[in-house]
This record gives C-alpha cells, sequence and structure tokens, in this order.
C-alpha cells in the first residue's frame, strides 16, 4: 500500500474582518480558501527559489 504526500496543519491568527472578506472574495469567485493560500505558499517558495538562481547565476557573471 502506498502513502500520499505527508501533510500537516497550519494554524494561524487572522483579522476578523480579513478573514471575512478573504472568504466573501473566495466564495464571490468560486475559490476553495484553503487552496488558495496553498497555491500562494507555492509561488512564494518557487518564486524565492527563482531569485536564488538568478542572483547566483548574476554573480557568477559578475565573477568572470
Amino acid at each position: 500500500m502506498t502513502r500520499g504526500i505527508a501533510k500537516t496543519q497550519f494554524n494561524i491568527r487572522l483579522d476578523d474582518e480579513l478573514l471575512g472578506r478573504y472568504r466573501e472574495y473566495c466564495e464571490r469567485h468560486g475559490l476553495d480558501p484553503a487552496g488558495q493560500i496553498v497555491l500562494f505558499m507555492k509561488r512564494v517558495v518557487e518564486a524565492e527559489y527563482d531569485f536564488q538562481e538568478k542572483l547566483w547565476e548574476a554573480l557568477r557573471a559578475t565573477a568572470d
């Protein structure tokens, strides 16, 4: 039997008004609120690694 991807619970504290507006936004656009947070987190991580790679490329280019 194969196991799925390991998951963890992520708890954050938000202002009630912000959370309410976020949920309304997701509902208006047919989005899953939790899924959108996960997608955002993935984008942040990917952008950081892209940035890091571009930084290394720039440093290599200036070292030549």
